[in-house]
């Protein structure tokens, strides 16, 4: 195809056609100007559908790393509730006095003193920052993410770590002269139920440090769970929502 334009170009050359030679060569330079831009515009193209694939590949995975995190966060939420009730329950019988089997009281205790920790996945979203935040198009659910994992992620685990402080705490020092021992879980039964056996359960009344750590304790696991938990799990289902509608748009 070259050698047939350059043909062309030295005939007019030969010919003395200057003028037929320039516009020739105009014609010559804007086709080639036109291949270029739909290069350009194939090349365009391409990045577009790869950066589009992309960017729903990784909306894909924070959708499922969140949803993991939501069951997370329900199950922590359900397990803190018993705890608290578990609390409610043994503060009523010192009250009362009432006997009760001890094998049952310890397990309230267990129930009460056993943590929980959140357990989270970044890796779709360490993946997206690797690979450039502006790969998500929509700049509100780009700032929804951000807002979430860097944000909200961050503060609410900075408030669990000094909740199972506290807890860590009343193991190692108001319990250890109080109760038999701790971390008493059975691995062989469903559910790994634990006892933390006291060592005079109706003392207890009576012993204000004791009382002040356990109604304290109390009031963390619900400041954890009626605000700081509350508080996360309703900025994960918007943001799952709102994942989910670009994901659909984009399908």
């Amino acid at each position: 195809m070259i050698k047939f334009f350059r043909k062309i170009r030295q005939r007019l050359l030969i010919e003395n056609r200057f003028s037929k030679y320039l516009l020739y060569a105009i014609g010559e330079i804007i086709l080639v100007v036109i291949g270029i831009l739909i290069a350009l515009q194939i090349n365009n193209w391409n990045e577009e559908r790869l950066s589009s694939k992309f960017e729903l590949q990784m909306l894909t995975s924070l959708k499922e790393g969140l949803t993991t995190d939501l069951a997370d966060i329900d199950f922590n939420i359900k397990y803190t509730t018993r705890g608290i009730t578990k609390t409610d329950t043994i503060l009523k019988y010192l009250r009362t006095e009432q006997p009760k089997d001890l094998d049952t009281i310890a397990s309230w205790f267990s129930d009460a003193m056993t943590p929980t920790r959140f357990q989270y996945s970044t890796s779709a979203f360490e993946t997206l920052k690797s690979k450039g935040i502006t790969s998500v198009s929509n700049d509100v659910l780009r700032k929804k993410i951000i807002d979430v994992y860097d944000a909200e992620y961050n503060f609410f685990l900075a408030q669990q770590e000094m909740h199972l402080l506290e807890i860590e705490r009343g193991y190692t020092t108001i319990l250890a002269t109080r109760f038999e021992d701790s971390y008493n879980y059975n691995t062989q039964s469903p559910g790994f139920p634990g006892s933390l056996r006291p060592l005079n359960f109706l003392a207890l009344k009576y012993d204000q440090e004791f009382l002040y750590f356990f109604r304290s304790l109390k009031n963390r696991s619900l400041l954890l769970i009626k605000f700081h938990y509350a508080k996360l799990r309703a900025k994960v289902v918007d943001l799952i929502a709102h994942i989910d509608q670009e994901i659909s748009e984009k399908d």
